[in-house]
Parts: C-alpha cells; sequence; structure tokens
C-alpha cells in the first residue's frame, strides 16, 4: 500500500523489532522511500534495538504534521524505557534539525542523533541541483510548476540509477557470473521499486514536498543548543555536486568549532570509500560499506557510554 496522507500512520511508519533498547527513527531525504533510503542499514540498527522507517506520503506533504508526529514516537518511546535515535538523511536531515528547533523548549529524550548530508535550507543547495528545483519553486512565465516537477523526476531517476551501481544487462548472463552478475541482480530490483516510487508520487504531492524545504529555518538563523545527545554528523567526500559546503548552514555544520554551539556533543565524519573513492550526498545504498562501520561504531560508543553510567549509579 501506498504511503499517504488519508492512512498517515498506518502507512507512513514501519517499525521493525531489534534486540537492543534503542529505538531508530529514521528519516530519508525526497526520494526514494525510507524503506529503500535504509535498505542496508536495517539489520544494523536493528542490533540495537526497534527501528521505525519513514516513507512520506505520495498524495501530500505536511511538515508540521509529521513533525508532532516524530515528537510524539520519541517521547512515546522513551516513556516505554527505549532510547530514541533520530536519524536523517539530506532533506530527512532537515526535517530533523526543524524537529529540534521546534522543541528547544522542551527538549526531546533522545538517547543521540545521527545526521547524513543535512540540507538545512534551500541557499545550502549547490548550483546544479537548484537549478532543477527552481522551476518548481518559482515556474518561469509560461510555465506551471507540474512541468517543472515532471523534469525533476527525469533528473531523480538519473540519480537513482547511478546511486545502484551498473545497470543490469542481461539477467541470464547474470545469473552466471557471480558474484558481479548477482550482486546487479540484486541492485537491479532496488533500482526498480525506487522508478517505481519516482512514478507513483503525482505531482501535487512532489510540489508539496519540495516546497518544506523553504520552510526550513536553518541552523544560522538559530541560539542556543538543538540537542545535548551524542551526534554524528557525516558528509559524503563528493557533496558538491548537490550541497555547497560554504552554504549557510552546511558551512557551519561541517565545522566541529563551530557545530558545537547547536551540538555540544558533535562528532563529525568526511565519508570517504575503502579505497579512498569520493562519496557522494547522502549515499547509503551504493556505499554502505562506507557510511556503517561509523554508524555501528557511534552506536557501540553510546552504549558503552550508557553501561557505564548505569554501572555507576548502581554503585
Amino acid at each position: 500500500m501506498r504511503p499517504s496522507t488519508e492512512q498517515f500512520d498506518s502507512t507512513c511508519f514501519t517499525t521493525e523489532h531489534g534486540r537492543g533498547d534503542y529505538h531508530a527513527l529514521l528519516l530519508p531525504g525526497l526520494v526514494p522511500d525510507g524503506t529503500e533510503t535504509f535498505l542496508r542499514q536495517q539489520s544494523l540498527f536493528r542490533a540495537f534495538g526497534d527501528v521505525t522507517t519513514v516513507n512520506y506520503p505520495y498524495d501530500g506533504f505536511d511538515l508540521d504534521r509529521l513533525v508532532e508526529s516524530l515528537d510524539k514516537r520519541i517521547r512515546a518511546a522513551a516513556h516505554r524505557g527505549e532510547r530514541p535515535v533520530l536519524v536523517g538523511v539530506s532533506v530527512g536531515g532537515g526535517i530533523a534539525l526543524e524537529l529540534l528547533r521546534r522543541t528547544q523548549s522542551n527538549p526531546l529524550p533522545l538517547a543521540a542523533v545521527i545526521l547524513v548530508s543535512p540540507l538545512t535550507c534551500i541557499d545550502d543547495l549547490a548550483p546544479m541541483f537548484k537549478r532543477f528545483l527552481d522551476p518548481v519553486l518559482h515556474p518561469p512565465e509560461g510555465t506551471t510548476a507540474t512541468e517543472g516537477i515532471e523534469k525533476a523526476r527525469v533528473f531523480f531517476r538519473a540519480l537513482a540509477a547511478r546511486s545502484m551501481g551498473e545497470p543490469l544487462i542481461s539477467k541470464w548472463k547474470a545469473l552466471f557470473t557471480p558474484p558481479h552478475g548477482w550482486i546487479q541482480l540484486r541492485d537491479q530490483s532496488v533500482r526498480l521499486r525506487i522508478e517505481r516510487t519516482l512514478d507513483g508520487i503525482p505531482a501535487a504531492g512532489g510540489l508539496e514536498r519540495v516546497q518544506a524545504i523553504l520552510r526550513f529555518v536553518g541552523v544560522h538563523q538559530l541560539r542556543g543548543v538543538l540537542t545535548k545527545a551524542p551526534t554524528l554528523i557525516c558528509w559524503g567526500s563528493r557533496e558538491r555536486h548537490t550541497l555547497r559546503m560554504d552554504g549557510p548552514g552546511t558551512g557551519l555544520l561541517c565545522r566541529p568549532d563551530l557545530a558545537f554551539r547547536l551540538f555540544p556533543d558533535a562528532e563529525i565524519q568526511w565519508v570517504y570509500d575503502r579505497d579512498g573513492e569520493e562519496v557522494p550526498h547522502a549515499s547509503l545504498l551504493k556505499h554502505a560499506h562506507a557510511f556503517n562501520p561509523l554508524f555501528k561504531r557511534f552506536l557501540k560508543r553510546m552504549s558503552r557510554t550508557t553501561a557505564k553510567r548505569t554501572l555507576a549509579e548502581a554503585g
């Protein structure tokens, strides 16, 4: 069933049980769905506890409703004795920052925060990427936002194809050329799921997703601590095609000496592949092996710190 505004709670939030006492809430970017965005991190997060994956509605996007629901879910998880971890990727990172901004006066009971390539405001976008969104947000005379959405859809489809590595040429050839061919078969199924998502979002729903970015206040406008929870901020080493790393928000959150004003317990990582290859913006699918060790190490450190604190309190 497609995520929808009518059945928001039942179709947009999927919870799977894990083995620890953490509870990760996973927020994807504009596309693809959270189910595909975090496909190769699910087992990692479940090793530490329950995981709730967010898939945004296809037929619309209500930022206020989403933020309110996340607020309630995080507080409910903490009330059950779980340790909530807020995870946001790209635009999902911007939504996470909006949530933290709106709850500054009543801080969320978070155990940790993980942000991957967070888009803090529209002015963080790189010129190439902004070129595809401007016709949607500000249609030129004689055009409509729908036309801009369709052009952006083609662009996102191309990005999705690149994010999954080499395209599948022959299913039969792939079957008989392990392991490379089998990897292509696996990636092809994910690519098709992403394409179905892109094709399934109507123009009105896509427009509301893009317009939500305009409502991000941006961390450069903020004063005071957003959260005292340990925070991991990861940037791809090749963000430049998507984000300006000297943007008002990116320029702040990529520098430990500035980020600490909002996140006093922050760790900032620039992510490279195992062979030193540059990693693009929010590339959790293709470069899971580059991101996952960082997530695992961070969560293990959180677990050890919690265990030490518990022992100290018991003693």
